[in-house]
């Protein structure tokens, strides 16, 4: 009986370890265009229609239709500037329907406000913060058009990586992709916290969806998942 409930606990234990390895490196990976595209629609879904904070039921599309100046406040290092200067570059050529996409050196002229502030002061900056929240965003989207965003990382709380992965995040969440989830480990809206430092395939083709010239502002996800069905003929 004891050789038998030693050998259960066995399997039990090697259950748990080949079940938690599985979730804790989950890359998205499919060699089949369609396959991938579906897989990534089915993303698109929690990402751009299910807020991380925000009422639990589905919400409708929102996205910028204007030019996005950026402006970074508070004290930002070299290093934040630089990765934030280079991802606005790769966002312009990823994401070729994206309206344009700058930084802008005086806050009078921007409509995204990026605050380096210590963690504390986030409540002051950042409308709608929770608490407990290294990176937060919070967008002013009227009939789902995005008009205005305000990012904030936390200084004091956050290594330099920390930030690095951050910016991504939250800037991504504020062009619109408010949601995380908890499928693949390589996209910087995975529910989990990781260092990923560059944007994974499937986070790049959920921004392509978003901006595809076949979607609205304010659309519900069944207008939105037909128009995306008949433009990428899923």
């Amino acid at each position: 009986m004891r050789s038998r409930e030693k050998w259960l606990s066995l399997l039990f234990s090697l259950f748990l370890f080949f079940s938690f390895t599985a979730h804790a490196d989950t890359p998205f990976r499919f060699s089949d265009e369609k396959t991938a595209s579906r897989k990534a629609l089915e993303l698109f879904h929690l990402c751009a229609f299910f807020p991380e904070y925000g009422p639990p039921e589905e919400q409708t599309l929102i996205r910028w239709e204007e030019e996005i100046r950026i402006w970074a406040g508070g004290s930002p290092t070299r290093e934040d500037l630089r990765v934030l200067d280079g991802f606005i570059a790769e966002l312009s050529e990823k994401v070729p329907d994206l309206p344009a996409i700058r930084r802008v050196r005086q806050d009078t002229q921007s409509n995204v406000r990026f605050w380096f502030v210590p963690g504390y002061m986030l409540p002051l900056y950042i409308e709608g913060y929770v608490d407990g929240n290294w990176g937060f965003f919070h967008t002013l989207h009227p009939a789902g058009r995005i008009l205005s965003a305000r990012i904030g990382i936390a200084t004091d709380l956050t290594e330099q990586e920390d930030r690095n992965h951050l910016i991504l995040e939250e800037l991504v969440g504020a062009l619109g992709l408010p949601g995380d989830h908890t499928l693949y480990t390589d996209s910087i809206l995975y529910d989990g916290w990781t260092t990923t430092f560059s944007l994974s395939e499937v986070d790049w083709r959920m921004l392509n969806m978003l901006y595809h010239p076949s979607l609205r502002p304010g659309m519900t996800w069944p207008e939105a998942q037909q128009a995306l069905h008949s433009a990428l003929g899923l």
